[in-house]
């Protein structure tokens, strides 16, 4: 992975100043997200793995609530 990153540079999708630009925003912004991505491929992988946890999770959805404890 560090040898695909240092062999694209100037060819990135992302801006560095806007990065830069955007933590300074959302350093003193005061109300932040707890996850801040940075760029429209991380916004796109983020978007995808959260899509694949919520399909696991409800894929384990009906064993999961077999293991609450019975008040009876």
């Amino acid at each position: 992975m560090t040898e695909a990153h240092l062999a694209m540079p100037g060819t990135q999708l992302g801006d560095p100043v806007k990065a830069a630009t955007a933590v300074i925003e959302v350093a003193v912004g005061g109300t932040v997200p707890l996850h801040q991505v940075l760029g429209s491929d991380s916004y796109d992988l983020a978007r995808a793995r959260v899509a694949t946890l919520l399909a696991d999770i409800e894929a384990g959805r009906e064993l999961a609530l077999t293991t609450d404890v019975d008040d009876a």
